[in-house]
């Protein structure tokens, strides 16, 4: 994507550091091609590139999935679509799309305009979750982590069907996670498989219903387990590694927004408790 910047310099280690790009990056190669003048310009006349924008943005690695970045870069709409979802929220019609998609699709994006904050990620949960089909949990931290922030998980639940779909969510606001924070993004996006569990990765079993979620993706590798089993790895490794002293709870697959913890009163009206054994 023509002089792409990697203004967003992250430390590895002791000693190593990696470069991604921001969305302000992106945006100063689109306007250098003349695609458009500025970001007002993107979101008004073009905000259908930033489906592109988004795919080109996991293909960096930020987001710490081998089979992300894999099948970003194939990019093959009949298998992972860009929703872009303008103006009032109407979760009737999006419902509409979604079955539609969970008959078709390996994986969804719906991307949301907007100023990317914690506020915007809280409206749209509550907005969400007037729907039937539509849940929210919080989730509990890993028994050696406990932080200051709110972990909540949406959840999509196919209508008559004996599966939920675990959402991933991408936000720029500071309490999400490295692997999931879009710098500068002005908007949120949720990315969740529609369809059903396949046998590419283990299927876990929430509130009675087998978890559908991103590692079911096709990944193009057939029977080869063992090659499957290396991406998986280096996927743990690369995550470790990014968020660094950020805790490993809050960018977990069950983990849709890592929220300020003020946001709670705010989603009082929809949020799950915790279900302790």
């Amino acid at each position: 994507m023509g002089n792409l910047t990697r203004s967003i310099i992250r430390k590895i280690g002791a000693t190593d550091t990696r470069a991604f790009s921001s969305f302000s990056d992106y945006l100063n190669v689109l306007i250098e091609q003349g695609l458009v003048e500025s970001a007002e310009d993107l979101m008004t006349r073009r905000p259908e590139l930033l489906g592109s924008i988004l795919f080109q943005w996991y293909t960096q690695g930020q987001v710490a999935c081998v089979f992300a970045q894999l099948l970003a870069k194939a990019a093959d709409p009949t298998k992972w679509q860009s929703v872009l979802i303008q103006g009032e929220l109407d979760v009737a019609e999006l419902e509409v799309v979604l079955e539609e998609a969970a008959d078709k699709l390996e994986a969804l994006q719906l991307i949301f305009p907007g100023d990317g904050t914690a506020q915007q990620a809280i409206k749209l949960i509550n907005c969400l979750c007037a729907h039937p089909s539509w849940s929210c949990h919080e989730i509990d931290w890993l028994p050696d982590e406990k932080g200051d922030t709110l972990q909540v998980g949406l959840r999509w639940h196919r209508p008559d069907s004996d599966y939920i779909s675990w959402v991933l969510g991408i936000a720029p606001f500071d309490t999400m996670p490295f692997t999931r924070r879009f710098m500068d993004a002005p908007f949120i996006a949720l990315v969740f498989r529609p369809s059903p569990p396949t046998p590419f990765a283990k299927t876990p079993v929430e509130s009675g219903l087998k978890a559908s979620h991103l590692a079911h993706m096709d990944d193009g590798l057939g029977d080869d387990q063992g090659k499957r089993d290396k991406s998986t790895n280096v996927t743990k490794r690369a995550k470790h590694a990014l968020l660094g002293d950020e805790l490993f709870s809050t960018a977990r697959a069950k983990v849709t927004f890592s929220l300020p913890a003020s946001g709670r009163d705010s989603l009082s009206d929809v949020l799950i408790p915790i279900q302790r054994s």
